[in-house]
């Protein structure tokens, strides 16, 4: 998992480019990729700043509710609704936030890199949350990230990376905003160390007067130490209302002073009452998911276990709940608009919703030699046809196939070629084709479905005589998939 991934609670990394920003963007999306926070060991973003006077030493929340404030403790799904529901309010066409459990999932397969932080002063740590991936898997506390699009452009300093956090008054409070006024008096400025596999990167944080949202609030400005020409710095806005917290960050160019910090914290107390709100006056429902015989950790745990091709064990992991979300899965298409001889991901996701997702690579021996993989539980209620027989069908019997990419866009695969090979499974396909890409490589791709458990991977190859071998390896790998999972 890369670094990017602890990026959703504020940390914009030394000299990070547009576009490693936007790949981060898209890892919290569709991963996709953020924070929640609570006690215990911090990690590699920081959360603190200088609370407002009439907020600087939390107090008990319990009893009923103040006027205006949450009361419910929201699952995960219903923050992530809260986020989206904002989202569609301001006329955002695509999702903000999504299903939590892959991050969860992914957490606690154990495979996410070692991460630890130190402040200097040391009691300023209590400022800086919990490393994410701890985070992730700890079960106490519900939460939901995602990002908010100020404009039409959508850039590291036009978006504000959101958290959203729920569970009993007194619990999210003190895991929160457990800090004194002394502590917060003593912090005004603090130093931050963050280690990732063996690389630190240090930070100056500077406690700010945070605008009035919620019942307490806290802000601070960080930026790289040393400053570097054309470093971004970030701005982070931490709300308390009632059962539910907020962490709200946006990146700023080439900060300098309190000032540079106030137009993106009035964005984001902005964004935060908007929150505040459709958790109060618009409480979301969500329905419970279909039963399904396993859980998004019971298929992180089947890919860790199993050894892919020459050895090389899963990256990357991490499972989901496929839900109908517009723009990304939508609804399934009615029966034959989906034109003959097409590979369409958004409307195959849109064909399993209620079913389990997990996707991964396996990395070979160079950078540029990996598996791609998915695996998808369906629910136990699920009859046949089968979406994924039906994608095999085409796969078998198409000699050019039409792919609609995830996103957006199109691109054909001329001369597909069916290949033999032995998957113990009820359903399966195995083929090869080049791009007209210039580059020569050989796609392969085999799938496979036994029961209501599907596995696809797909590899590349430079030598056309390779593919029959990566073909075998590739279905070799899934037979053990297969095996491991039981009937």
């Amino acid at each position: 998992m890369s670094p990017c991934d602890g990026g959703t609670a504020g940390v914009i990394m030394a000299r990070k480019t547009g576009r490693q920003w936007l790949v981060c963007a898209v890892v919290i999306l569709l991963a996709l990729a953020g924070c929640s926070s609570g006690g215990g060991t911090p990690g590699p973003t920081s959360s603190g700043g200088t609370p407002t006077p009439a907020a600087a030493t939390p107090t008990s929340t319990s009893g009923p509710a103040s006027t205006g404030l949450p009361d419910a403790v929201f699952t995960d799904q219903q923050l992530v609704a809260i986020i989206n529901g904002v989202a569609q309010r301001r006329g955002v066409q695509f999702p903000t936030a999504q299903d939590s459990a892959r991050q969860r999932s992914g957490a606690s397969s154990g495979s996410f890199p070692v991460v630890s932080s130190e402040t200097t002063p040391g009691e300023c740590a209590v400022f800086v949350p919990e490393n994410p991936f701890i985070r992730w898997a700890d079960k106490n506390v519900n939460f939901a990230e995602g990002a908010m699009p100020m404009g039409a452009q959508s850039g590291p300093a036009s978006t504000i990376m959101i958290t959203l956090r729920s569970a009993e008054r007194d619990a999210i409070a003190k895991a929160d905003f457990g800090y004194t006024e002394d502590q917060a008096s003593r912090c005004g400025q603090f130093d931050l160390a963050s280690t990732e596999s063996g690389r630190t990167s240090t930070y100056a944080v500077q406690l700010l007067k945070a605008p009035s949202a919620g019942q307490k609030q806290y802000a601070f400005m960080q930026t790289t130490k040393p400053k570097g020409p054309g470093d971004f710095g970030s701005v982070e806005l931490r709300v308390l209302a009632g059962t539910m917290s907020m962490t709200l960050s946006l990146a700023i160019a080439e900060p300098n002073s309190e000032a540079d910090a106030q137009p993106a914290l009035d964005s984001m107390a902005g964004l935060a009452k908007e929150l505040i709100d459709q958790a109060v006056t618009k409480p979301p429902t969500v329905a419970p998911p279909p039963p399904n015989s396993r859980t998004p950790d019971d298929l992180v745990a089947l890919l860790n276990s199993v050894a892919g091709p020459n050895g090389t064990t899963l990256t990357l992991p991490g499972a989901t709940v496929i839900v109908s979300t517009p723009g990304v899965n939508p609804a399934p298409s009615p029966q034959g608009s989906v034109p003959p001889c097409t590979y369409d991901d958004a409307a195959y996701y849109g064909s399993l919703l209620g079913s389990i997702l997990a996707q991964g690579q396996l990395q070979g021996a160079s950078k540029m030699d990996y598996t791609e993989l998915s695996v998808i539980s369906m629910p136990s209620t699920a009859v046949p046809p089968f979406p994924f027989d039906t994608r095999a069908a085409t796969l078998r019997d198409c000699a050019t196939v039409q792919e609609n990419i995830l996103g957006g866009g199109q691109r054909q695969w001329p001369a597909v070629s069916p290949l033999n090979v032995t998957v113990a499974a009820d359903s399966s396909y195995a083929v090869a084709y080049q791009l007209s890409d210039g580059t020569g490589e050989w796609h392969v791709r085999v799938g496979a479905r036994k029961g209501t458990l599907s596995v696809e991977a797909s590899s590349r190859t430079t030598s056309q005589a390779e593919v029959q071998a990566t073909a075998d390896a590739l279905a070799a790998f899934i037979g053990r998939v297969f095996a491991k999972a039981g009937p």
